[in-house]
């Protein structure tokens, strides 16, 4: 290849670089008040509950419970429900429920300052649960007890796939039904917040996450961080809960795990068919490995499709790399230009909040600056 050639290929390997100790802010972690093992739902306010359960049934998941007033959704992996949406007079992001393994650290939850009293779980499969609250107001419940779902949905054998040197496939063509993806459950949510600092030292010490991968501004400071619940040594996701400074308190995305990349794709057609807005996709990120498809629900809220992501024990150290908006993906469709969220709503908010000192403009400058070139210009 020519210097020309080459080029291109320098500049996305440059990227995904990885920091070394000198010139950023290492994260410290606190030690943990509480230890939870899993993601267990995400929570809503919708104005429209029938139009979000046509959504929720095409993007794949199997309505769990639906009256007047609540909407319960789940996936294929025994959980009662990962997905509950209240009707309200606007539609919001809630919080997350987390799991934890033990009658005792319930006990220990509803000690911790601002907690609720222990109460029983609204909804399908029971439990006992306790609130509390993130610096940024979201709802985080933390919940034991809940009894698994004895009617699941069946999902089909993993696609088998040849390859070179590895051809396991006989006489057997790949027919995947067309269908909606059949979501196995709830992988991760994606949170923006004005106090990255804070909000990621509360996460930490509260749900005792790992930073699996970090990165960091121009000045070294951090701003996003993708984090996995510690369990030891035994694997968990890549980021279960991820972080990111920004101009607001906003939910991001909550991520739906399926089987194979032929449910991704079979997904996407599905959700084509119904008439939804496609978000993002499909491509492969790098934090994480997970392929990708994102999609808007009929509030414009995304909502992404993930298969093969990667798993971690508690040995892999926290990794740091240079804050840029090309290095969450590896490959596949440019992000779109709307895919961050930039309108009227946005640059109020962030006015509103640059105002109130809830940001700060150099902060917020260095954010800018890492975001404003075009990571692969060939794509356009």
């Amino acid at each position: 290849m020519t210097g020309s050639q080459t080029a291109p290929l320098d500049a996305i390997e440059a990227l995904f670089q990885e920091v070394g100790p000198d010139g950023i802010s290492p994260i410290a972690r606190p030690a943990p008040l509480l230890r939870p093992s899993a993601l267990a739902w995400v929570r809503f306010e919708k104005r429209d509950l029938a139009r979000q359960g046509r959504f929720l049934r095409d993007f794949g998941l199997a309505i769990a419970e639906q009256t007047e007033s609540d909407l319960y959704a789940r996936g294929t992996d025994g959980s009662p429900f990962c997905y509950h949406a209240r009707r309200g007079r606007r539609s919001r992001f809630v919080g997350v429920g987390l799991v934890l393994d033990s009658a005792e650290e319930l006990e220990r939850a509803a000690e911790l300052p601002g907690a609720t009293p222990i109460r029983d779980v609204e909804g399908p499969g029971g439990g006992r649960c306790v609130t509390l609250h993130d610096p940024n107001g979201f709802a985080v419940e933390y919940v034991y007890g809940r009894r698994c779902c004895d009617q699941r949905p069946a999902q089909r054998a993993p696609a088998v796939a040849n390859c070179v040197g590895a051809r396991r496939r006989l006489n057997a063509p790949v027919r995947p039904p067309f269908e909606p993806a059949m979501v196995a459950g709830l992988g991760h949510v994606v949170l923006q917040v004005t106090d990255f600092d804070a909000t990621l030292e509360w996460w930490m010490r509260h749900a005792g996450l790992v930073p699996s991968d970090v990165q960091v501004l121009s000045d070294g400071s951090p701003n996003l961080a993708f984090c996995r619940f510690d369990r030891g040594d035994t694997p968990t996701d890549h980021h279960a809960i991820a972080i990111a400074g920004g101009i607001g308190a906003l939910y991001m995305h909550s991520a739906y795990q399926v089987r194979d990349m032929e449910a991704v794709g079979q997904g996407q057609q599905a959700l084509k068919a119904g008439g939804w807005k496609h978000g993002w996709g499909i491509g492969r990120h790098y934090y994480g490995s997970q392929i990708f498809d994102y999609w808007r629900d009929p509030d414009g809220m995304l909502m992404e499709h993930y298969t093969d992501g990667d798993l971690y024990d508690a040995s892999v150290p926290t990794r740091y790399s240079r804050f840029s908006r090309g290095s969450t993906w590896m490959w596949g469709q440019d992000q779109p230009g709307d895919f961050e969220g930039v309108n009227p709503g946005a640059i109020w908010l962030m006015l509103r909040n640059l105002l109130s000192g809830r940001i700060k403009l150099f902060r917020l400058k260095l954010v800018l600056a890492s975001m404003k070139d075009a990571p692969r210009p060939w794509l356009k």
